[in-house]
């Protein structure tokens, strides 16, 4: 019966036991458990300033390129050889003094037009003559223009104006003078050119370890005369 009673006591005290530190273990072991939430002033720390330049953006300005630049010119272009092409401008005190002669009503009537002159073989400064020429009726609006010409290697100059509503041209404007390329092969010969590998076989001729250079250099001649075609004659080699 004693032992009965000890065996008792010692479970009650251990049962004493377990209750009071079991809480607190189980307490502790959550404490370690919880993570800690970052503070609002950890995370503003960790926010870099980035400074912010005050400094005005200055945007590219696109070049300004007039349609028209207040100067009297006539442009004359070989395109091919049977074409030309032409570009103009006539300023507004040409067509004031173009007015002032012939009158408002004569410019609002007249129609511009393009004269192309033939002066192929002619003097370059022989304005006023020409073989023949051609003319071109334009559009009122148009300051540039593509023209069939259709005459290869030849020469023309041309003139801008106005046709007066009897007919009369009035020239206010006139053009450089340009050349038409070829449209066949040329007649013009090449020289016939001497044979260069031959050239340089009649050096490599020459042996080396001699000490007179007016016998190598005999010998040099000697050797590019044979490698000359016959026929041919040039200074350098009359020696």
């Amino acid at each position: 019966m004693e032992f009965l009673l000890s065996w008792l006591l010692v479970l009650a005290i251990l049962g004493f036991v377990a209750a009071v530190l079991l809480p607190r273990v189980r307490q502790k072991a959550t404490r370690k458990m919880e993570i800690p939430k970052p503070e609002e002033e950890f995370a503003e720390e960790m926010i870099l300033d980035i400074p912010v330049s005050r400094e005005k953006t200055i945007e590219p300005e696109n070049p300004y390129i007039p349609h028209h630049y207040g100067v009297d010119r006539l442009v004359l272009c070989a395109k091919d050889p049977r074409w030309l092409y032409a570009y103009w401008e006539v300023s507004a005190a040409k067509q004031e003094a173009f007015i002032h002669r012939y009158g408002e009503e004569s410019w609002r009537c007249s129609r511009p037009a393009l004269r192309v002159f033939d002066v192929t073989g002619l003097a370059g400064d022989a304005f006023g003559f020409s073989h023949s020429f051609r003319e071109f009726t334009l559009d009122p609006w148009a300051d540039n223009w593509f023209i069939e010409i259709g005459q290869p290697d030849r020469s023309f100059y041309a003139e801008w104006g106005r046709i007066l509503p009897n007919g009369s041209f009035v020239p206010l404007l006139r053009s450089n003078r340009v050349s038409t390329p070829r449209e066949s092969v040329s007649d013009r010969l090449d020289e016939q050119w001497m044979w260069i590998e031959g050239i340089y076989q009649a050096i490599g001729k020459v042996s080396y370890g001699f000490s007179s250079a007016e016998w190598a250099e005999q010998h040099i001649v000697e050797g590019v005369r044979e490698a000359v075609p016959l026929g041919i004659g040039s200074p350098g080699f009359e020696k």
